[in-house]
């Protein structure tokens, strides 16, 4: 079998809901082990917050937190506390989502780490970052979409903000957390230098606006909302068909006249009102207001035939239902089947990025809470003794 590409490293997880779970993911398809240091009381919290099962297994924990191990620890008692930093001296990587401070007040911050292993990469995931005055306030990726600017912006034109149903921030998060990561691991092979990494959702969101903000300081004006029009170009948006949506892309001058002909009108490519994009831009609702009963003339389908004829962008507006059956979706690999002991067959996500060579797998499936804890712990040195002594005592499950 093929050595995977972070086989040998060991990370330590200490986070919960998305945004940190999924940067694990990440690092443990392509091999690392990833250890989940949970509380022995409940959990990460994705075990029960989200409600849908398969089988008796919670679907979104199972599938955000396949191979992982997964060690119960009280990190507030002293005894757990201990235990932990015999875990972290021996770990390559220690990835942590907690709210500001708290890491520091349970003794388990990249300085107190630095001290029992001066090469971790300790990498700090938050909603805000480690500076301001928001710095200590727990956020979730909706409130980093509120005040990142994304919200004000999303919506249709006579709403109010409209919130990204996805957790895209706190997936982005995760992915900046694993590129950090390999990165900070890169040069501790050549120098090594252990370091600190600090990931915030919103430095990540602010990243997001780089094709809008430039706009904003050149300009001055507020995007407006559109819902699905783009600030920029039209028509470049979601048409109802007679069946369902269509999304529609005409993203340069050259292809508005084959627009026209791809819809029988080539009569609109003479009117002078759209004649370039900043004409179709000015009457951006006029263009909207004749194009939308063209469109409700045919079937998806059809519209999909005739535009791509002309070059012309377009894609359907599939439903999660419509997600499967579709043939770029299914080619892509990425919806597949995994196994698991409790949860039994379900559908789940494949590793996004794919390597030629040493392509990521699905390996073991998500952990029970604290399945794992003896056989870490024991891994770490720790003595039957101890280990009786801490599960006594109910500082570790």
């Amino acid at each position: 079998m093929t050595r995977l590409p972070l086989s040998g490293y060991r990370v330590l997880e200490l986070a919960h809901l998305v945004a940190g779970p999924v940067g694990g993911l990440y690092l443990a398809d392509m091999g690392a082990d990833v250890v989940k240091v949970e509380s022995p009381e409940g959990g990460d919290a994705t075990r029960t917050v989200y409600g849908a099962k398969y089988g008796s297994e919670p679907a979104v924990f199972v599938t955000i937190n396949r191979n992982k191990r997964s060690v119960a620890i009280d990190l507030a008692k002293p005894e757990g506390r201990g235990a932990f930093l015999r875990l972290a001296a021996t770990a390559d990587v220690i990835l942590e989502a907690y709210k500001g401070g708290v890491a520091e007040r349970l003794g388990i911050d990249y300085h107190s780490i630095r001290v029992v292993n001066p090469r971790i990469i300790y990498c700090s995931l938050s909603a805000f970052g480690p500076a301001g005055p928001w710095k200590d306030k727990p956020g979730v990726d909706m409130l980093v979409q509120a005040m990142g600017g994304m919200m004000a912006i999303t919506g249709e034109p006579d709403g109010g903000p409209v919130l990204c149903s996805v957790p895209v921030i706190d997936t982005m998060g995760a992915l900046m957390a694993g590129a950090g990561i390999v990165t900070a691991l890169l040069h501790r092979e050549r120098t090594g230098e252990g370091q600190r990494l600090d990931i915030s959702l919103l430095n990540g969101l602010m990243l997001a606006h780089a094709a809008r903000l430039p706009v904003f300081w050149v300009t001055g004006k507020e995007p407006p909302r559109l819902g699905s029009g783009h600030p920029h170009l039209a028509p470049f948006q979601a048409f109802m068909a007679k069946d369902t949506w269509i999304y529609v892309a005409v993203w340069r001058d050259g292809l508005w006249e084959p627009f026209c002909r791809a819809i029988d009108r080539s009569d609109l490519a003479a009117d002078p009102r759209f004649a370039t994009r900043d004409d179709r831009l000015t009457h951006r609702a006029s263009l909207t207001a004749l194009l939308e009963p063209i469109f409700r003339e045919r079937p998806v389908r059809d519209w999909m035939t005739v535009l791509e004829a002309h070059d012309v962008l377009c894609a359907p507006v599939n439903r999660y239902a419509d997600l499967e059956g579709d043939p770029q979706i299914s080619a892509s690999d990425i919806i597949v089947e995994e196994h698991h002991p409790k949860a039994g067959c379900f559908r789940t996500i494949n590793t996004p990025i794919r390597f030629e060579k040493t392509p990521g797998t699905r390996r073991a499936g998500a952990p029970a809470l604290g399945e794992h804890t003896e056989a870490i712990l024991r891994e770490a040195g720790l003595s039957n003794d101890e280990l009786i002594r801490l599960r006594a005592a109910q500082i570790i499950a």
